[in-house]
């Protein structure tokens, strides 16, 4: 008997992260789209009338396992992740003494910057 693993049974799904990061050992990811602008206007009795979304944001946060040698990135680097160009807002690093140091990245894509 021969069996081919991994195997999947009943419905498919999206498995795992979308990309990979040359200085991490990416262990996590969390992708969000959004508006920065939302405007509501309410009639009289209060009831929203009009919404307007607009400067449409991609935010990703990155989380992994520094690789020995390589840096880490600062706040205003940029970053390539699943084929989108994010610029890094926010850079956090964590250790502990029985373990490896954790890296994580908090980007935005802006609309209108490329």
């Amino acid at each position: 008997m021969s069996s081919s693993f991994p195997a999947t049974f009943g419905v498919s799904h999206v498995f795992a992260l979308y990309d990979t990061v040359n200085f991490l050992t990416l262990q996590s990811d969390d992708l969000t789209a959004k508006p920065a602008l939302d405007v509501e206007v309410m009639d009289e009795t209060g009831r929203v009338i009009t919404d307007r979304l607009d400067d449409q944001r991609l935010e990703a946060s990155l989380s992994g396992i520094l690789k020995t040698g390589a840096s880490i990135p600062f706040p205003g680097d940029r970053i390539t992740y699943n084929s989108v160009s994010y610029i890094i807002k926010d850079v956090s690093t964590a250790g502990v003494n029985n373990g490896y140091r954790k890296v994580t990245l908090k980007c935005v894509k802006y609309q209108e910057i490329a």
